[in-house]
């Protein structure tokens, strides 16, 4: 993910394959949780290249390094590929080091920039702690009106962390585009 390398060291035992020294710092970096699935695929010589899907199944990526429409300096943002299981469930999972890192505790909305200058009030679920966990009510009527389909791989670029807005793009082969 992100093009980063891990080293974790492996062994084997009775009970299979144990992920050991460098798997917490990995765990911890990508803000694993119950219900998230990392996907192995190996490339050869020990290598693998991972992918992480959330609980509803959207391919998680983070602090893509997508560049600001305004500035030369990018903007904290992540990417989620949809599934047809996010439509079912009419929300996404923030990624939690993004949620941590960027965003304030115990805030309950979000605001989405769209290409027409509309902004959408978008509802939040958050742990016990406070945490941003996923964006929720109001989700569905957004990806709706755009017509974001699964397949589509949606960009979150932070605009303002203080009262949490976001651009949200679609990125194609062609590029990016402001829905």
């Amino acid at each position: 993910m992100g093009g980063r390398v891990w080293n974790i060291e492996v062994i084997r035992s009775d009970e299979g394959i144990i992920f050991t020294t460098g798997w917490s710092e990995f765990f911890a970096h990508h803000s694993l949780n119950f219900g998230y699935f990392v996907v192995f695929e190996y490339r050869g010589n020990s290598t693998f290249f991972t992918s992480i899907l959330d609980h509803s199944a959207c391919e998680v990526h983070m602090d893509a390094p997508i560049a600001s429409s305004s500035s030369s300096q990018p903007l904290p943002s992540f990417q989620i590929t949809m599934s047809a299981r996010s439509f079912c469930h009419r929300c996404i999972y923030v990624p939690g080091t993004f949620a941590r890192t960027h965003l304030p505790r115990f805030v309950n909305e979000v605001q989405i920039h769209d290409a027409a200058g509309r902004v959408w009030q978008i509802g939040l679920d958050r742990r016990g702690n406070g945490i941003v966990r996923r964006i929720a009510r109001g989700w569905a009527a957004f990806y709706s009106t755009k017509n974001i389909s699964p397949g589509d791989t949606c960009v979150f670029e932070l605009i303002n962390s203080d009262i949490p807005a976001f651009n949200v793009y679609t990125v194609a082969a062609g590029g990016r585009q402001l829905l």
